[in-house]
């Protein structure tokens, strides 16, 4: 942070500080790469607020500590500990507040800047991909993961994934595969491409703006080309297995492809829910041309759903806790997941539901 002034003790999750007229949000959670839990939601949002009303701030920079990590996601353990604690009104506030946070940083006034070089899977999507400047560089590892716990892909994935190319986001929302830098800025997830060894730079660079209007240009003075995206290579192979009426359908093309990649994939997805797999399938069919504000509360009602429900649980327990990565899902195969099961996680909240301001 060099002569930052910090506005947050040292032990903080998240470290707020100015430097410059920027205004620098860096994520604190090194050892749990940089996950977000409840507090530090709070604390983003509030600053952010805070920020927008400062005449003395004329950008925002988000990153992570360490050198691993952006942000692996969001702090689901908590969730399956208030589960276990009894504290019914988290699976609420974190979700809640998680997604708003989300929204306002899409509609934020002032440059909002994420260098994203590291790991950036779940939440940290969500706190970087709504964003104006999403840095990524040839560390960065991206990937929306939640099918192999048991939930399905949040944050507003059911918008920025039905953006990518072809049936990419398909693919993204129903693997869970991991993909890198240079995917992410063919895919438009990422806005920019940096070396490593050059975002200290940037972000000194950043700190000596005066105007919001130089961001372009500073940020521009340190994009270097990025390698050949692989996720492009197989963007014709991807559009035919992930294009279909339904996830068996798609499945069924995925395990009747006669190509190496394919064989990969369908190994990967043995440990997937079958029920998150089938939700992430019918929730991007359904929120296709839908603005991010409209996706958002559809969002937040199959994350009550899920989180009263065992699949989460048992991904959580086999994958976080016990760790024997051996999940026994409920329905154990897409063949036995009924319409009616996946309409019933998109059924109306009533008065609990998520109204985007």
């Amino acid at each position: 942070m060099g002569a930052a002034v910090a506005q947050a003790i040292s032990e903080s999750e998240v470290l707020i500080s100015k430097r410059g007229q920027a205004g620098i949000i860096t994520l604190n959670r090194p050892k749990a790469l940089n996950s977000l839990n409840l507090e530090m939601i709070r604390t983003i949002m509030k600053t952010l607020k805070q920020w927008e009303r400062d005449d003395q701030v004329v950008c925002v920079i988000i990153e992570g500590a360490g050198d691993k990590a952006f942000c692996a996601g969001g702090d689901i353990r908590s969730v399956y500990l208030a589960k276990l604690e009894g504290r019914r009104d988290y699976k609420d506030a974190i979700f809640r507040e998680e997604y708003e946070l989300n929204y306002y940083i899409s509609k934020y006034s002032k440059p909002y800047i994420s260098l994203v070089n590291g790991i950036c899977m779940g939440g940290g999507l969500g706190i970087s991909v709504h964003g104006a400047y999403r840095v990524v560089t040839e560390k960065t590892i991206m990937a929306m993961p939640e099918t192999g716990i048991g939930f399905f892909p949040d944050v507003g994935a059911s918008y920025f994934l039905n953006k990518c190319p072809g049936s990419i986001g398909m693919f993204m929302a129903i693997t869970g595969e991991k993909i890198t830098g240079a995917d992410a800025l063919y895919c438009g997830l990422a806005t920019q491409y940096v070396s490593t060894e050059k975002i200290e730079a940037l972000r000194e660079a950043l700190t000596q703006i005066t105007s919001a209007h130089h961001v372009p240009q500073v940020i521009a003075q340190f994009i270097i080309d990025a390698p050949a995206s692989e996720l492009a290579d197989y963007q014709s192979l991807i559009d035919e297995i992930f294009t279909g009426k339904t996830a068996v359908e798609v499945l069924d093309k995925l395990y009747q492809a006669k190509h190496p990649k394919a064989y990969e994939w369908v190994r990967n997805l043995a440990k997937k829910s079958p029920l998150s797999m089938a939700i992430a399938f019918t929730l991007l069919k359904r929120a296709r041309g839908r603005s991010l504000k409209r996706c958002l509360p559809l969002e937040f009602r199959l994350s009550q759903r899920f989180v009263e429900h065992y699949d989460f649980f048992e991904g959580i327990r086999a994958l976080l806790v016990d760790k024997d990565n051996d999940p026994k899902w409920q329905p154990n195969h897409m063949s036995k997941v009924t319409r009616d099961m996946i309409r019933s996680y998109f059924k109306d909240l009533g008065l609990k539901e998520l109204k985007m301001i």
